[in-house]
């Protein structure tokens, strides 16, 4: 694979992430857009903080067999 199709590949999966649309990669997996809610943490010192909503990436490779 040349860099030029690695970097447009790059471009296609970021670009449908965004949209909130799944991709699938034959014989590799799927990456998906996932939301994480706002949530507390406990940090060693003591202190509670508030985490930010975020979205993430997540990659489920595809099962062999």
């Amino acid at each position: 694979m040349t860099k030029d199709f690695l970097k447009a590949f790059g471009i296609v999966i970021r670009d449908q992430i965004i949209m909130k649309n799944s991709v699938e990669v034959s014989r590799l997996g799927t990456f998906k857009s996932v939301h994480h809610s706002q949530k507390q943490e406990k940090r060693a010192d003591g202190k509670t903080v508030m985490l930010p909503p975020k979205d993430a990436i997540e990659f489920t490779a595809e099962q062999k067999g």
